[in-house]
């Protein structure tokens, strides 16, 4: 008995208060206005042509950029909601609706193009999305520590799909509106890539051991 009265102690000691996080709706907010600055700036390592939207067939780029957004919005805040016990995410309902506007859309603008002329910046599309991500890969981790998660896969992977659809954002304003498939596939490995990569980096800061 004696033991545990100093174990309480010891306890009482070393307790600190407990400051109760944001509400799910300000954590997504702050973490955008924090992200998506950090990400532009990212994306001036990497060297990209501003998107024309005086073209026709501009409203395609723009319908895509408008799904990959609010697709980011939902899902970053359906890792905020799982990271705390109780919290109620959107189900996988609310997604796929999106998800094949967003896949229509995509296919829809694929162009005639020569493979010649998307070649050489295939591999830069790859390497945008890789840069403008870490940053935004790292502060979603972040405020993923601060709370844990019960399920750290599911979090996780909300968090790098979260992270991806607003890096695909950011890659719509310096990208041509017409794509070829190839470029396409490079972006689903982008998204594949980064959603790992958050995965993998945030296991051990946000599971509770």
């Amino acid at each position: 008995m004696v033991d545990h009265d100093r174990l309480i102690e010891k306890l009482s000691r070393e307790a600190r208060p407990v400051k109760r996080p944001w509400s799910d709706g300000w954590r997504v907010l702050a973490w955008i206005l924090m992200a998506l600055p950090c990400g532009v700036l990212g994306s001036l390592l990497v060297q990209r042509v501003a998107t024309d939207w005086s073209v026709s067939g501009a409203w395609h780029a723009v319908l895509q950029l408008a799904l990959t957004f609010v697709m980011g919005v939902m899902a970053i805040r359906n890792a905020f909601l799982l990271s705390i016990a109780g919290r109620k995410p959107l189900g996988w309902r609310w997604f796929v609706p999106l998800i094949l506007l967003w896949l229509v859309g995509a296919l829809s603008s694929f162009g005639v193009t020569p493979v010649q002329a998307h070649a050489a910046d295939e591999a830069n599309c790859f390497a945008f999305m890789m840069t403008v991500s870490t940053p935004m890969m790292l502060l979603v981790i972040g405020y993923l520590r601060r709370t844990r998660a019960l399920y750290p896969l599911r979090t996780l992977a909300a968090a790098g799909a979260g992270v991806a659809c607003m890096a695909l954002t950011l890659l719509y304003f310096c990208h041509p509106v017409d794509i070829h498939p190839m470029d396409f596939l490079l972006h689903l490995a982008a998204v594949i890539t980064i959603v790992s990569a958050t995965i993998v980096l945030g296991w051990r800061l946000v599971v509770i051991s």
